[in-house]
């Protein structure tokens, strides 16, 4: 198996799902929180953020990916957070699965953010990045992030998902957005994958969707799913030419 496979199974299933929606987006389809503006943006990317912890976290909007690319190299990341904000970790994933990632802020978790590098031959380039902490600053453009309830998914996309049952390795990634506004675009720069969870301290005795099989967030046989599940992993990655 490779070793980016526990990953790259999510980047897929959102590919697919992205297939199975229009090529142009239809009016009044825009994600409900408001854009970061636009002078934010260009002085985000244009302007280097001084080496201090400090200076990063007011400068940044936490919005990704942001100025973060798939070619974005160590040194860059280095001079743009500082050397002490970015560290190189070999990490363990599903299955046992190992892999090398660059950490920003490691040492900070409400700041933490992992990228995941790619396992092919030449220069390491950044596959995918990955959230886990419910308490983090960050988010994606959609505003989604580690702990929103499935209910404020739901709300955001302004109907139903579709999610593999939890209780295995990738269990809880959302896999169809069923043509909701959080559907990406056919020429989406960017795809987002939440992988949903039970929320902390949901007693074991309550039931939630388990297996590897597809679950729809307003299946009737668990009626307060949307309060019991949560966002536990968002994964950001950007499609390259073998996903076309």
């Amino acid at each position: 198996m490779q070793a980016r496979h526990w990953l790259a199974m999510a980047a897929c299933a959102l590919l697919c799902a992205c297939s199975r929606v229009p090529q142009e987006a239809a009016p009044g389809t825009a994600a409900s929180p408001a854009p970061v503006p636009d002078t934010a943006t260009a002085t985000l990317q244009a302007k280097p953020i001084e080496a201090s912890a400090e200076t990063g976290a007011q400068a940044e909007d936490w919005s990704l990916p942001g100025a973060i690319t798939a070619t974005t190299t160590y040194k860059e990341f280095e001079a743009r957070f500082g050397s002490g904000n970015v560290r190189k970790e070999h990490l363990t994933g599903a299955e046992g699965i190992e892999y090398d990632a660059w950490i920003l802020f490691p040492d900070d978790p409400a700041k933490r953010l992992e990228l995941i590098l790619d396992d092919g031959p030449g220069p390491r380039t950044v596959s995918q990045i990955r959230l886990d902490n419910p308490e983090t600053v960050w988010h994606d453009a959609n505003g989604l992030h580690p702990g929103m309830p499935l209910s404020e998914v739901v709300r955001r996309n302004g109907g139903p998902v579709e999610f593999s049952g939890l209780d295995w390795d990738y269990g809880g990634t959302v896999t169809d957005w069923l043509g909701g506004k959080l559907a990406p675009a056919a020429d989406a720069a960017t795809l987002s994958t939440p992988i949903l969870t039970r929320r902390d301290g949901l007693p074991d005795a309550v039931d939630t969707p388990s297996g590897d099989a597809p679950f729809r967030s307003d299946d009737k046989r668990w009626p307060d799913i949307g309060h019991d599940l949560v966002i536990g992993e968002l994964l950001l990655a950007w499609p390259s030419d073998e996903d076309e």
